[in-house]
């Protein structure tokens, strides 16, 4: 299948959604090369309240970029840019990461997926997601397992492979569906094991994760701590506000 064939139809628009904090160095070439896709591809950057603010002329000209006041996590950013796509009609929303990971060439066969009415959320599956090595990468691998087993079996075996993949595309019925709840400071596995527990259909692409070029991964062993009981919690609360009697 070549580029062409992936691109979804011109009527339908993409906001492609772009987090960061502290992420500054790759920013213009991002906004660019989703500029470059077409011009039904908007670029939004939303920075959860970095160090200092982001330059208008760092971005591509038709870039949306919003402040947080403060830092605020992951899940209110997303939050933040479901409500825009939501309110200005977007068909699509895909997410990409700041730091140069996710193949920006991948963002047309995501969005295709979904304007094409295969699937309400399409998770980008990284291939090399258990590459590196030392203490840190192995506790990492050991959380994303145990995430990765407990979303399964709360999913009925729906829930992505790598459900801690934050390169996604989600129709506008996902998008509500997830905005009306909570989402945590790490949102990936809660959204998708809400998607595939709120019957949204879910379908996974493989990706290959590019390596970091600038800074490093914010992501410590106490973060990975925090997600694990944070995932914990959601689940208890699921299963237990899904068990009660209607």
């Amino acid at each position: 299948m070549t580029l062409n064939e992936q691109q979804p139809s011109q009527a339908v628009t993409v906001l492609v959604f772009i987090p960061t904090y502290n992420d500054f160095e790759l920013l213009g070439d991002i906004t660019r090369s989703v500029s470059a896709l077409g011009s039904h591809y908007t670029p939004m950057v939303v920075d959860d309240g970095s160090d200092q603010e982001i330059s208008p002329e760092q971005l591509a000209p038709d870039s949306l970029c919003f402040r947080m006041p403060a830092n605020f996590g992951l899940g209110t950013v997303t939050h933040v840019a479901f409500d825009h796509a939501i309110r200005h009609n977007y068909d699509v929303v895909v997410r990409v990461d700041a730091d140069g990971q996710h193949p920006i060439e991948m963002i047309p066969e995501l969005a295709s997926a979904i304007s094409s009415g295969d699937a309400d959320l399409v998770v980008g599956v990284r291939t090399n997601r258990h590459d590196g090595n030392g203490m840190r990468s192995l506790f990492a691998r050991w959380v994303r397992g145990y995430l990765t087993v407990v979303a399964k079996l709360m999913s009925g075996g729906k829930a992505p492979e790598d459900v801690n993949s934050g390169i996604f595309a989600a129709n506008s019925r996902a998008i509500r569906i997830l905005n009306n709840a909570e989402l945590e400071q790490f949102p990936e596995p809660q959204m998708y094991v809400l998607a595939a527990r709120r019957g949204l259909k879910l379908e996974s692409i493989p990706v290959q994760q590019m390596e970091r070029k600038y800074g490093s991964s914010t992501v410590t062993i106490g973060h990975a701590l925090q997600l694990f009981y944070r995932f914990n919690i959601f689940a208890l609360a699921e299963l237990v506000q899904r068990s009660r009697p209607t």
